[in-house]
């Protein structure tokens, strides 16, 4: 009799803790203005860490589309999405798990109600769909931009283009210097990628990123290149996504437009910032914003840092070969004084490790 009460007790005790359990995350909206319109940003934080989702505008990017509802699961957390209207009614849950360091996107439950006249002629529920996506490779939640995010609505993972790699020294030290890339879609091979490492010094490691580096919600192919300087500095080659033609472009146009060393894409605040170690004891930050209608980076600011003083400035002048740094000049600062985009760009992870500036 004793043993069972005692087993009554873990049990009540166990169900107990589990009801009252203090949460892994917290969850928060807040709305800031953006143009003429104003835009839901999520923030979901964890242990001292926090990381922004720049949500779709409601009516003008996802019709009727309701702030998401956050919840905790066994692997990590949700967000469902509710929008539409008319004849199609769409629920989106997004499920996140933890790897590595920060959340990522795993898998997406899409449900579709559709309505219609029914045989007594009332518009009513006709047909109900469900799709469930398996997200492969898992995107970080660093990475699920805002476009992103909407063509992954309704199922949308399915359609868009998939990029591989089988060779057999991917990912491990590179035998052929030519990285062999697939491209499909549907189920279907459209492209065939042949990305050839002719750098005198070139990684360690036959590798590519998958990363938004338009904004547009489709998948980037980035990869490291090589090392300039004497294997100081690594430069980015990119495929883009053509999305009219259907195809991967290398180093389009527009990838002309960016200093390629250093690259770091801000896919939550649709920035590129990369940086240019010199040879007169300066580096040179850059950032970019995408032009969508002409298709061309825009460089937005450019900062300067003396490692030799550790002192950073926007002004012009300090990029001259031999200027004399004037600290009474209040564009002369510490990291501390930056303004904070500055400090974003700066701290932003680079896609490798190794990588140090």
């Amino acid at each position: 009799m004793k043993k069972l009460i005692l087993i009554f007790a873990m049990i009540f005790t166990l169900g107990f803790s589990l009801a009252f359990a203090e949460p892994n995350y917290s969850f928060y909206l807040t709305c800031r203005d953006e143009m003429s319109h104003k835009r839901y940003w999520a923030t979901i934080a964890r242990n001292g860490e926090k990381w922004s989702l720049r949500l779709p505008l409601a009516d003008f990017e996802a019709k009727n589309l309701a702030p998401p509802q956050f919840s905790e699961t066994d692997e990590g957390f949700s967000l469902f999405f509710s929008w539409g209207g008319g004849r199609w009614l769409q629920q989106d849950t997004f499920f996140f798990r933890d790897e590595e360091d920060e959340p990522v996107l795993y898998k997406v439950l899409s449900n579709t109600d559709e309505y219609g006249r029914t045989k007594d002629g009332d518009f009513d529920l006709v047909d109900q769909y469900t799709e469930f996506s398996e997200i492969n490779p898992p995107i970080k939640i660093s990475r699920l931009g805002t476009n992103k995010i909407l063509n992954l609505f309704s199922g949308g993972y399915k359609r868009l283009p998939k990029v591989t790699c089988a060779d057999l020294d991917y990912d491990k030290p590179i035998k052929d210097k030519i990285m062999h890339i697939k491209v499909s879609k549907d189920g279907n091979l459209i492209q065939n990628l042949e990305y050839v490492y002719e750098a005198d010094i070139h990684p360690e490691k036959k590798h590519f990123e998958l990363v938004d580096l338009n904004f547009d919600g489709f998948d980037d192919i980035l990869i490291l290149g090589g090392y300039t300087m004497k294997g100081s500095q690594p430069y980015y080659d990119a495929y883009l996504w053509n999305s009219h033609e259907e195809r991967y472009d290398f180093n389009p146009p527009c990838w002309e437009d960016v200093c390629t060393l250093y690259v770091k894409c801000d896919e939550i605040n649709r920035l590129l910032y990369s940086s240019e170690n010199t040879t007169h004891g300066l580096i040179y930050y850059f950032i970019y914003e995408y032009d969508e209608s002409k298709q061309k980076y825009i460089e937005t600011g450019t900062l300067y840092y003396n490692y030799t003083t550790d002192f950073y400035s926007e002004n012009e002048k300090y990029a001259e070969w031999g200027e004399d740094w004037d600290f009474r000049d209040p564009t002369v600062v510490e990291f501390e004084e930056l303004p904070e985009h500055w400090k974003r760009a700066i701290s932003f992870p680079n896609f490798l490790s190794s990588e140090v500036l």
